[in-house]
């Protein structure tokens, strides 16, 4: 069994992921802190503060309802949190999810109604906004560090810290202008279809298949479906990605509190360089939702320079954080999604039922 038949690849997409997830967790973190000093740490945390982490894990979560409540105009919240429940669930879970959840999305917000092309617009649109707001995190980290002269942590963590940052604004500059110019400049946009047009056929003469020849035209109708949804709802898409961002970043900061760690030795723009980090990692698909991956390079930045006991608080919180933000919505999701499947086989039923079960004709109705 070779690595490029499909066995293969599955075997390596399993392997892959859980043998940097056993590094992450079987060797990297507990050399950050061992893990009874973690559970200590958790045994000591109070029911107020218990109550108050569910509270910013629920802000956090409807941080995202919002944020595809806005991209999809008319969709009810309810809605927007059950397919964002069930896709993170997928995503969280499943080696390459971030593909499988686009096709759960689309099963679920299909059946209430949702067109193939507005999903495709929905997609990209979120896809685009999502990504952009990654790319720019780091630079306003570090902006945010420079101000308050927090910037002196090491000088290789800040050269890292800086070239990383750097790479991603340019990457982010350069992402605004192809967007704008793609959506502003019709001529711009045909390149664009032209160019995938291309790329579809390579791809589909590797397969020795015969490709779609309308993909330079679906380029087209997306630019135009795009600058439609923009126009009304750009200002609504960017405060609800901002929103998204700072629903993640309450969670980090209350779990940092909450275990204990004062603003001397963690302060909040630490606390919003550490999440900027999380944010870059997340980009980097190497296991579902970026976990071990996180959560050993975020400890990793965070815990330097501390003592073993203040360590083991910042570690613990940086799990807490993504037990709320990686962990809460798998359950919550596998609940969505069968309450969707639920809803779903209903109406089917009662159509299955009433042809079973025919009432009277007209004619035997007149008789009675």
């Amino acid at each position: 069994m070779g690595i490029s038949s499909p066995r293969g690849r599955r075997a390596v997409a399993f392997l892959v992921p859980t043998a940097v997830c056993v590094l992450a967790f079987a060797y990297g973190l507990p050399k950050l802190a061992p893990y009874r000093d973690v559970l200590s740490t958790i045994r000591a945390l109070t029911s107020g503060w218990a109550v108050v982490l569910l509270l910013a894990a629920a802000v956090n979560l409807l941080a995202n309802w919002l944020f595809i409540a806005a991209a999809i105009p008319g969709l009810p919240l309810r809605r927007a949190a059950a397919v964002n429940l069930a896709s993170t669930a997928v995503a969280n879970t499943v080696p390459a999810g971030g593909a499988v959840s686009v096709g759960v999305s689309w099963r679920m917000l299909s059946s209430w109604g949702l067109s193939a092309r507005s999903f495709a617009v929905y997609t990209g649109v979120t896809g685009v906004w999502s990504t952009l707001a990654k790319l720019a995190t780091p630079a306003v980290a570090v902006g945010v560090l420079a101000a308050t002269g927090r910037l002196t942590s090491g000088t290789g963590a800040v050269a890292t810290l800086c070239l990383g940052a750097a790479m991603c604004a340019g990457l982010f500059l350069a992402g605004v202008v192809v967007v704008r110019r793609s959506l502003r400049d019709e001529r711009a946009a045909r390149a664009v279809g032209r160019g995938a047009q291309r790329w579809t056929d390579r791809l589909f003469r590797m397969l020795r298949r015969t490709g779609p020849t309308t993909v330079a035209a679906a380029v087209l109708r997306f630019r135009d479906d795009a600058v439609d949804l923009l126009r009304t709802r750009s200002c609504r898409l960017t405060l609800a990605s901002v929103g998204n961002d700072l629903g993640w970043l309450l969670v980090f900061q209350t779990c940092l509190l909450a275990c204990g760690v004062p603003q001397s030795q963690v302060p909040w723009s630490r606390c919003l360089a550490g999440f900027a980090l999380a944010r870059v990692l997340s980009l980097v698909p190497v296991t579902p939702g970026g976990v071990g991956v996180i959560e050993w390079g975020v400890g990793a930045y965070l815990v330097a320079s501390l003592d073993p006991a203040s360590a083991a608080r910042v570690t613990t919180a940086v799990l807490l954080a993504r037990a709320l933000t990686y962990v809460l919505p798998i359950p919550l999701g596998a609940v969505a999604y069968a309450g969707w499947r639920l809803r779903l086989r209903r109406p089917a039923r009662a159509s299955a039922s009433a042809n079973a079960n025919p009432g009277p004709s007209d004619t035997e109705a007149a008789d009675a």
